[in-house]
């Protein structure tokens, strides 16, 4: 009785030992992830005043599974998503930019997923320069928007050279697409809107839906808490890196009523502000606004 009771524990250990064995050669070898090293791209850690660029380049290679989400947390005196998307490749080489905040101290963590959720993750720190000076702000005239059916003003504005275009004439030129920050659009949901060619922008607005564009641009915009007092005094770009959040910024400033004032990143890295003066609704409505940027 004693042999049958030790074969039968014996036997059950083995099948315990095979099934262990299995579970551990089918457990799936996750994705690789690392920021590539090259001149003006930051890859390791660092130190950087508030506002300068932060370029990343980073390479990405599957393990057993394709790979089908990246992710960046930023992490300060709170945790903010910077970037997150999804995707189904076995490798890639992502690139972005984004801007240093006023922050102290920056911690970085970028993590890939597998299909099955298999996470590998890499991280770098970024420091404040305290030695660098604020810029002074560049300000531009009151400018005006019409909306999508306005015959008299043009909704799609070019900030480098301060000049508005009608959405007819940009669909038909990729060099103007490529140059849009701002555009402008009215519908019943997000009602008198700012957006860029990027923001996924619903189809029946316009004749040319500007996903369709040959050149997309993603401005991303933040609604701050500033006074109307607070934007007209400001001369230097502190107040706008003071009151952007990249992980709380949306593609659409919507809903836009008088006296919103909105911090905005370009898809270029440009940083401003806006106020918002006059508001028609309508999709041949208007919109007035006073706007200041960095450099």
């Amino acid at each position: 009785m004693k042999k049958r009771t030790i074969k039968i524990i014996m036997g059950i250990s083995m099948i315990m030992l095979l099934s262990l064995s299995c579970e551990k050669s089918e457990e799936n070898v996750p994705p690789t992830i690392k920021l590539i090293a090259e001149q003006g791209y930051v890859h390791s850690d660092t130190m950087l005043a508030s506002g300068d660029d932060i370029r990343l380049k980073v390479q990405m290679q599957k393990g057993d599974l394709n790979i089908t989400n990246f992710l960046i947390d930023v992490h300060t005196d709170t945790v903010s998503r910077y970037f997150d998307t999804g995707m189904n490749t076995a490798y890639i080489v992502w690139e972005g930019l984004f801007i240093k905040t006023p922050a102290s101290l920056e911690e970085w963590k970028f993590l890939v997923y597998d299909r099955e959720g298999n996470a590998t993750a890499t991280s770098i720190s970024i420091t404040l320069d305290t030695s660098t000076q604020y810029a002074p702000l560049t300000k531009y005239s009151p400018i005006d928007f019409g909306a999508q059916d306005n015959p008299q003003l043009g909704g799609c504005f070019d900030i480098a050279d301060s000049s508005m275009y009608f959405h007819y004439d940009v669909a038909a030129d990729p060099e103007l697409q490529n140059k849009i920050d701002l555009l402008c659009f009215y519908d019943e949901t997000d009602k008198a809107t700012i957006s860029s060619s990027g923001a996924n922008i619903e189809d029946g607005i316009f004749p040319v839906n500007p996903a369709e564009w040959t050149n997309k641009n993603t401005t991303r915009y933040f609604k701050t808490a500033l006074s109307v007092d607070d934007f007209n005094s400001a001369v230097n770009d502190s107040i706008i890196l003071a009151n952007y959040n990249e992980g709380e910024a949306k593609r659409k400033a919507k809903n836009l009523a008088e006296d919103d004032i909105y911090t905005f990143r370009t898809e270029s890295g440009k940083m401003g502000l806006f106020k918002v003066n006059a508001v028609t609704n309508g999709a041949d409505g208007s919109i007035n606004i006073s706007m200041k940027t960095r450099y």
